[in-house]
């Protein structure tokens, strides 16, 4: 097994020509049937993964699965599309460009579409307050703000199992641990439904519970599973199943059948 931290350290790798890694790669002791995990959001890292997937790797997630869900525009509209409960979500160029939709629209959340641990979050209260809003990134997702009290509910996912957890929301800025919180059937098979959709094994969901029942809000592909003790043992026993997994047309350590 080996570790690599992508945005540590001198790491050099090489997508052209085709072939073999570098000697000083990360990958240079990678074989075809090895399993990789990415336990990383930075651009690097994905390109290593999807370099190892190049080289033969199985992956876990694969690279196209992780780009298409850490796209919030692509992977909401995949759910609305299957069915799952999702907000009214609107995609603009411009922050002033949302001042169109009603009042009763607002408030909205906006975040980037491709943001990660909430940051970049702003509630807009108003119309208004759009006209003057700095925005950095190109794009703006926006969807109906609800004050759940403060306090999100975080679903994860490892394979069959599947935990609940209350925990402050990045808005309040509140500091407290996560506390177990009561799993659903509506819950439970919103969140199954969602990895399904997407083609996640590894995930976390944000979950609103409205009058109308739950729906999701985000989806992000291995989360931190924080307050869930027992994840990395499970975890750890599907990755150990994966890589004991045959794999067709390749015997032993990578050597072609």
């Amino acid at each position: 097994m080996a570790l690599a931290i992508a945005d540590e350290g001198s790491l050099v790798t090489r997508l052209a020509p085709a072939g073999r890694p570098l000697r000083a790669s990360v990958w240079s002791g990678l074989e075809p049937g090895d399993v990789v995990v990415a336990r990383s959001r930075h651009p690097f890292a994905l390109a290593l993964l999807r370099e190892a997937e190049a080289l033969g790797a199985r992956t876990y997630e694969p690279w196209a699965t992780v780009m298409a869900v850490r796209d919030k525009a692509s992977s909401t509209l995949a759910l609305a599309r299957a069915g799952v409960p999702v907000p009214p979500t609107y995609l603009a160029c411009r922050p002033s460009d949302l001042a169109q939709l009603s009042e009763g629209a607002f408030p909205l959340l906006l975040k980037p579409p491709e943001g990660d641990n909430a940051q970049g979050l702003v509630v807009v209260d108003h119309p208004r307050e759009l006209c003057t809003l700095e925005w950095e990134d190109e794009l703006i997702l926006a969807q109906p703000y609800l004050d759940a009290g403060g306090v999100d509910l975080k679903v994860y996912v490892a394979g069959p199992e599947i935990w609940a957890v209350h925990r402050p929301s990045p808005l309040s800025r509140e500091d407290g641990a996560p506390v177990a919180a009561p799993l659903t059937t509506a819950v439970r098979e919103l969140a199954a439904a969602s990895g399904r959709v997407l083609g996640l094994r590894l995930f976390g969901v944000d979950v609103v519970e409205s009058s109308d029942g739950p729906f999701v809000v985000d989806v992000n592909e291995f989360p931190n599973y924080s307050g869930i003790d027992e994840a990395p043992a499970v975890i750890g026993r599907l990755l150990l199943a994966e890589a004991a997994a045959e794999v067709p047309g390749v015997n032993g350590r990578g050597s072609p059948g």
